[in-house]
């Protein structure tokens, strides 16, 4: 079996493993990992080589991009506290706590060298965040916060990542030179993600729909990634800044539009993450043949690691969620549904690691400039594969468990009510449209109109059977009929969007709303009952 047989045989498993997962009830991500650590015990399987330098830049801009796409700077921003303290101060947190006891299970290894396995598996997966969010139905605050701190975590980490290394292989190291670099990447990669937003929009808005829009939407969040990293900035930041602010634009353009970009990076979404995590299983083998020291006590070290990273989340979570909590209180910020012990279990149990971690694993030089080993290379090769395989496995396995018997899970009847909300304001835009249409102009169908597709948007979920029309009348009135239609549903769509930056709204809720009022935009029209 060569190469490219072992990717495709990955792609069409990535395919069949979605109605299975469901059928399971997993995160498909868990399943393909176990079909990569079954291939890679074949013989005769291949290893899947992948430059580790083109890793990240293959795997982070889609998987990133996705996952960003699902929210918007409003829940950011009511969500920033909660986020920066899991994003940011948790890995540190993390990534120092594993380095302490990593020295202590590695006598002489040296903080440098143990701050850069603290730094891979410091941050959870965003992939794993992504999958457990849409799989399990959680809270919106939750999921925002959890694909927040997942979309954002690694640039705090690869920054860490950089600094630590570049500690080991040259021995010098500056904790200003870490900060001012940190804020640097940050300021960085934030203006690369709005200048390359800005220009993006200016592009997308002279483009055709099809197929030039989904080909930019996809091309972008790659020159992102890469022009942020050439600039010595934050690629994450910058694919996530870039996905923010492309949101809006992308409401903006036609149906058409907006349901190829959704289906596009749907499939994306489903492919790279799939391949990633099958790939996750297939490094096993590589990381077996460079052990050359004690496998017991290696599987000991492992344990050790994913405990502390599991139990520092735990640590962590409950009490920042408890001063996040009465801060919101003393600022007056009181809510009808605040944060309890069941949610910050659920929160502290979703640290899964994954693509990330085993990346810049892989990345680790093999020398020193000096010309001698990187110290305990292979050691904290392995060590970071065990312990994501152990989170993804442990944690991802009996997450659903946790979450159905704690039942941290939004109330079907809160979403359905949230979009009955949002259908009612698009029906009162798309009435009041028909309305200044009768007012400007004499028009006899308007009436027909506003009847047929009010009916239309309180059934949104319906599609009324098509019948054949005949004859020049029967389709000039179809045609105006299509015409007052679609200036209502444009209405209804504008308050649709309009509604994504306020306060409170769920963009689940936007786009499930928005994606029906499109769908039925792109539908032929058919003539009413008689």
């Amino acid at each position: 079996m060569g190469a490219l047989t072992l990717l495709l045989v990955v792609l069409v498993a990535t395919a069949l493993s979605v109605p299975l997962a469901n059928r399971l009830r997993l995160p498909y991500p868990i399943l393909l990992l176990l079909v990569g650590m079954l291939l890679a015990l074949v013989p005769g399987v291949p290893a899947l080589v992948i430059p580790p330098e083109l890793i990240l830049p293959l795997v982070l801009p889609p998987v990133l991009y996705t996952a960003a796409r699902r929210t918007s700077w409003t829940e950011f921003a009511q969500s920033w506290r909660a986020i920066g303290l899991l994003a940011v101060a948790l890995v540190l947190v993390t990534a120092f706590a594993v380095g302490a006891v990593l020295q202590l299970l590695v006598p002489g290894l040296g903080w440098a060298a143990a701050l850069v396995l603290g730094a891979m598996v410091g941050p959870p997966d965003p992939v794993a965040a992504t999958a457990v969010a849409a799989r399990l139905k959680l809270p919106r605050r939750l999921t925002t916060i959890l694909i927040g701190e997942g979309v954002s975590n690694d640039a705090t980490a690869l920054i860490l990542y950089d600094v630590a290394v570049a500690a080991v292989v040259t021995g010098a190291f500056s904790a200003w030179t870490a900060g001012g670099l940190f804020g640097l990447s940050a300021v960085v990669g934030v203006s690369v993600g709005l200048a390359l937003a800005w220009v993006s929009r200016r592009i997308l808005d002279r483009l055709p729909a099809d197929p030039a829009r989904p080909a930019l939407s996809f091309v972008m969040p790659f020159v992102a990634y890469l022009a942020a990293g050439g600039l010595h900035g934050s690629g994450v930041l910058a694919v996530v800044t870039l996905a923010l602010s492309l949101g809006r634009a992308e409401d903006q353009g036609g149906a058409l539009a907006r349901t190829q970009a959704g289906a596009l990076w749907q499939v994306v979404e489903l492919l790279v993450t799939g391949a990633a995590f099958a790939f996750v299983g297939l490094e096993l083998r590589s990381v077996l043949d460079e052990l050359d020291f004690e496998v017991s006590r290696l599987l000991g070290q492992i344990a050790v690691i994913s405990a502390v990273c599991i139990l520092v989340r735990f640590a962590w979570i409950f009490p920042i969620a408890w001063l996040n909590e009465r801060t919101r209180v003393l600022g007056g910020q009181v809510e009808d549904n605040p944060t309890g012990w069941r949610e910050m279990a659920v929160a502290s149990w979703s640290g899964m690691r994954g693509v990330v971690t085993l990346a810049t694993a892989l990345a680790l030089p093999l020398t020193l400039d000096d010309g001698t080993d990187f110290p305990e290379r292979g050691r904290l090769v392995a060590i970071a594969f065990g312990v994501t395989v152990v989170t993804l496995l442990l944690q991802g396995l009996s997450l659903p468990l946790l979450v159905g018997r704690l039942g941290v899970q939004e109330p079907p009847s809160e979403r359905r009510a949230a979009e009955r909300e949002l259908t009612a304001r698009a029906l009162t835009a798309g009435r009041e449209r028909l309305e200044q249409l009768r007012r400007d102009a004499d028009d006899d169908l308007v009436d027909e109109a506003l009847e047929v597709t009010e009916a239309l948007l309180h059934r949104l979920d319906s599609d009324p059977a098509a019948r054949d029309e005949a004859g020049d009348d029967r389709q000039r009135r179809l045609s105006r009929l299509a015409e007052l239609e679609g200036e209502m549903l444009a209405a209804a769509r504008r308050a649709v969007i309009a509604s994504r930056g306020e306060r409170g709204s769920d963009p689940r809720v936007v786009d499930e709303v928005l994606a029906r009022l499109d769908a039925r935009g792109m539908q032929p029209r058919v003539a009413p009952e008689d």
